[in-house]
């Protein structure tokens, strides 16, 4: 573990990702991990998990953990009320901005996850998008051929799944000048997601401090990927893990141990003031 700055103030609030972050490669919660969170939670802080699952693929981890603050999903997209599953918040891509994005992966041929109210779609179906259900979405994939089929429904988020760890070498080829309002982002060396650029990790942290009434500067956040970086840098302090890409620990304060050494734990305890 190394620390770029030390720091004093008391943590009211942690905002801990999902994958290659709190869960291992299995996608596990650790009792480690699981156990820093309750005792974080014990001591009267806030614990708010913070990911770029769309809700139902964050439920079971959610319902296992019981966290006492809303659930940031969808890179912030969505806000989720814990335990009534109530939406507490939501932003999503335009209608024009999603055409264009959609359109664009069907020129490449790629395969598209699109998640709409919830609900998965995908441009094919085939080993992509199965491998994508069962890990991630918790449910099959609705097969669609054009966006125009989710005419008057809302799209959350749209995800280029990349096979051969092809997203960061993909991202610049996007022709970005087409977009509106789109924030592109790399949440796993294999996908590329599209969402709208009025939402954030960062911004939803934002969102969540203010619903439990924590200063930003009392919180702190732990992540791994470039979908975690705005997230890092808005908290009070923004931890790295050991696993995390290079540019991510660059823009952290701090670096813990990584995901399958229980660096969420060693933060908690180590890293942070919980109080």
């Amino acid at each position: 573990m190394t620390e770029k700055k030390e720091t004093d103030k008391k943590i009211r609030l942690a905002a801990i990702d999902l994958d290659g972050t709190l869960l291992t490669g299995a996608k596990t919660i650790s009792r480690i991990n699981a156990g820093a969170i309750r005792a974080a939670m014990d001591a009267g802080a806030y614990i708010c998990i913070a990911t770029g699952r769309a809700w139902p693929g964050a439920k079971e981890f959610i319902r296992e953990l019981r966290p006492n603050s809303p659930v940031i999903t969808s890179n912030g997209a969505m806000i989720v009320h814990p335990e009534t599953e109530e939406i507490l918040f939501e932003c999503c891509l335009s209608a024009q901005d999603a055409g264009t994005v959609f359109d664009l992966g069907t020129e490449r041929d790629v395969t598209q996850i699109v998640w709409s109210e919830n609900r998965l779609y995908s441009s094919k179906i085939n080993e992509l998008s199965e491998d994508y259900s069962r890990r991630f979405g918790k449910m099959p994939a609705k097969k669609i051929t054009a966006l125009s089929e989710l005419a008057g429904h809302e799209i959350q988020k749209i995800l280029w799944y990349l096979p051969e760890a092809m997203a960061e070498q993909t991202l610049p080829s996007v022709p970005v000048e087409r977009f509106r309002n789109v924030c592109i982002v790399t949440s796993d060396p294999n996908f590329l997601e599209f969402f709208s650029a009025s939402v954030s990790k960062a911004e939803a942290l934002r969102k969540v401090a203010g619903m439990c009434h924590v200063p930003v500067c009392e919180t702190a956040a732990i992540g791994d990927a470039g979908n975690d970086i705005p997230m890092l840098k808005e908290a009070g302090i923004g931890i790295a893990m050991g696993n995390a890409t290079e540019e991510t620990k660059a823009q952290a304060d701090a670096v813990t141990l990584d995901n399958e050494h229980d660096g969420v734990a060693y933060a908690l305890k180590n890293i942070c003031k919980m109080i």
